[in-house]
């Protein structure tokens, strides 16, 4: 790219820029390991060696080491480096015997991100995308194994819900896949239609498409064109006959792995409660919904399919999703060799508010086990870990 007179890291080539982050992260670790006691002269004279490669190698006597770190955070605006929050071991497997989950009967894998704050949604969602990343890769290998000679390697399904959290996960997931040449092709499915606020249809799971547009392994999509919710059976069954409905049932045993989040009761977030709070407010259902479906226990929606700590709630809620798997379905799929289901428990991702009271029975109740693999963040694991076993519902039958 031709430099013009003012100089400017983004005129600079994706090829230099890496180059320079490599260099600069190796020429830092041996300064450091000889120097530790002087970690500030070591970033300082990393930056200095740097600039004197690139004098030699590229003869670029301009990237003096001023001009080091500008290239560096270019490299991140460009999303050449991933970082990737630590996790809580322990934590997590104080979840376990809070509640009494058994990981090698189970199949349940939680994992507790060390993040805290207003960053913590952001580290739960990257965190996710590089897990649902490795089941990607033992998809794949399932598919290879099982492939017979001469058979085309079978793509790798995923399932993606609704809302902001999935969202940030496809994302990630996208930019992680982008030039990645070993990545296995993907198969990317709507599991809703997700969407009805005409100012934020990012949070439809066909828009996360977009985001894999470029990438480097082959990408196809299956998308789910219906109406968000329906009110009536008749009308549930006779929306799963259209065309654009039809195909999409028809193919979601396809699906290998499920990405899906939670909302909880009342978040003002919670994209149930947002179509239901407008269907109040147009006069296109009565007042009291809300009432009701608390005084069945309403604690939280996973793909605007509400439950209680017993299970599904559904003659209370007045609207019906349109959405591949029902809440049964996702424990039935969580039980099954070879299919993975991840659920995306971290605090809200616009607002921050943790999500405790709506993933308890998730977790207490075996007959919503909708999950194999759980992320969080160390708030929300820290009040699980800590909340006695009578009220996480650990009087559920196991």
């Amino acid at each position: 790219m031709p430099r013009t007179r003012r100089w400017h890291p983004g005129q600079e080539s994706d090829e230099l820029i890496f180059a320079v982050c490599d260099r600069f992260l190796r020429q830092l670790g041996d300064q450091y390991d000889a120097q530790r006691d002087a970690e500030d002269r070591g970033r300082k004279g990393a930056a200095a060696a740097v600039a004197e490669w690139l004098k030699s190698y590229y003869g670029r006597r301009d990237l003096t080491r001023e001009r080091v770190y500008p290239l560096f955070w270019e490299a991140v605006r460009r999303n050449f480096l991933f970082l990737q929050a630590p996790r809580e071991a322990k934590l997590a497997e104080r979840i376990s015997q809070r509640f009494g989950l058994q990981p090698t009967e189970d199949n349940a894998v939680i994992h507790v991100v060390n993040a805290k704050g207003k960053e913590a949604p952001r580290h739960v969602t990257s965190t996710t995308a590089d897990l649902v990343l490795d089941l990607v890769d033992r998809v794949a290998e399932q598919h290879r194994s099982a492939r017979r000679p001469g058979e085309e390697v079978e793509p790798v399904h995923i399932g993606m819900g609704a809302g902001f959290a999935t969202m940030m996960v496809a994302k990630r997931l996208a930019e992680r896949v982008r030039s990645d040449l070993d990545c296995p092709p993907l198969v990317l499915h709507a599991l809703s239609a997700g969407g009805f606020l005409v100012n934020e249809p990012q949070k439809a799971p066909i828009t996360y498409f977009s985001y894999f547009e470029d990438a480097l392994p082959k990408v196809e999509y299956v998308a789910l064109f219906s109406e968000t919710v329906v009110s009536l059976k008749e009308d549930y069954e006779r929306v799963k006959r259209n065309p654009g409905v039809r195909r999409s049932f028809e193919r979601r045993n396809q699906i290998d792995i499920i990405v899906s989040s939670l909302a909880a009761a009342h978040h003002k977030h919670g994209l149930l409660v947002k179509f239901l709070s407008y269907l109040v407010e147009e006069g296109m259902l009565k007042g009291g919904v809300f009432e009701r479906m608390d005084a069945a226990g309403w604690r939280g929606d996973v793909q605007f399919r509400p439950y209680t700590d017993s299970g599904p709630l559904i003659d209370e809620c007045p609207v019906r999703a349109v959405t591949l798997f029902e809440l049964d379905e996702l424990v039935e799929m969580a039980r099954t060799d070879g299919k993975y289901v991840v659920l995306v428990a971290g605090p809200c991702g616009e607002c921050g508010e943790p999500k405790v009271d709506a993933l308890r029975p998730l977790l207490a109740n075996p007959d919503l086990r909708l999950w194999t693999h759980l992320v969080t963040d160390a708030q929300t694991a820290q009040e699980l870990a800590a909340s006695p076993n009578a009220d996480a519902g650990g009087d559920q039958p196991a």
